[in-house]
């Protein structure tokens, strides 16, 4: 009898190669990755341009990728926002979070977060802004680590000790400014302490100047499929504000809670 680990390598033996090439492509592309040229997606990827030439064209034909007629350099195509559109119109979830979450805004004066899981990394869903004014994109789609967001600790703190450590082998504790935790002990410490009393800090440990209370949405058996957290600056979320904070946050995750089957999540893998 196979083994599961047995079957999932079976399976990866059945991608298609080509199919698998494409998207490596578009996975170049990011906020510090905007445009691209044929030249730089070569040597990104290793691979020659002669390989890549059809791709990149194939790609560029269909929407998903855009050229510029000054530069030549490719950015990402529209039909990836129609796609996008798609995809966020059948999340359910987001639907039933937003009056949570402008609630949450409105009795914090704060920005709100709903976000979960997906392959180790912390996903967001949407947010809503206390300024509106002062946003300039939307967050829906951002992925960041786990270890150095407030949600992505509470959902830390709920996971198998097991699970947890497939994430720090898949995903390096890396800082993202001086205050991030790169140290393994002081993350199992820190989300220890978020099971304890319900909740998870962000102390400036992604951006600096940001600081972030964060709760987990769990399932009937206790997984954490999402998290809930509300973000601000520091001089606006001082420490004698948290056990506050958290209060409301309780009330809004136990209402999400109902709604678990709806999020996106996926478990971290060690299968590509």
């Amino acid at each position: 009898m196979k083994t599961k680990k047995h079957v999932q390598g079976s399976n990866a033996t059945k991608k298609i190669a080509s199919v698998v090439k494409a998207l490596r492509i578009l996975e170049l592309f990011d906020p510090s990755n905007s445009e691209l040229s044929l030249s730089q997606i070569s040597k990104k990827l290793g691979w020659p341009k002669s390989t890549l030439s059809n791709f990149v064209r194939t790609l560029e034909a269909e929407g998903y990728l855009s050229r510029n007629p000054l530069s030549q350099n490719y950015s990402l195509g529209i039909k990836l926002m129609e796609l996008g559109y798609n995809m966020r119109s059948n999340l359910s979830i987001v639907h039933y979070a937003i009056p949570c979450m402008e609630d949450l805004c409105e009795q914090t004066h704060a920005n709100i977060y709903l976000t979960t899981h997906v392959d180790g990394s912390v996903l967001y869903l949407e947010g809503i802004y206390n300024n509106r004014r002062t946003t300039k994109y939307s967050i829906a789609g951002k992925l960041l680590p786990m270890h150095v967001t407030a949600g992505g600790k509470a959902m830390l703190s709920y996971m198998p000790v097991e699970q947890v450590k497939k994430i720090i082998s898949k995903h390096p504790l890396i800082a993202s400014t001086k205050n991030s935790i790169t140290d393994e002990a002081v993350l199992f410490q820190q989300i220890k302490q978020a099971r304890d009393r319900g909740y998870a800090i962000d102390n400036e440990e992604e951006t600096l100047g940001v600081r972030c209370v964060g709760m987990a949405i769990r399932d009937r058996s206790g997984y954490p499929v999402g998290a809930l957290s509300i973000s601000g600056s520091v001089m606006n979320l001082t420490e004698d504000r948290f056990e506050f904070l958290a209060s409301l946050l309780t009330e809004a995750c136990t209402s999400l809670s109902s709604y678990a089957s709806m999020f996106p999540y996926s478990p971290v893998t060690m299968y590509n």
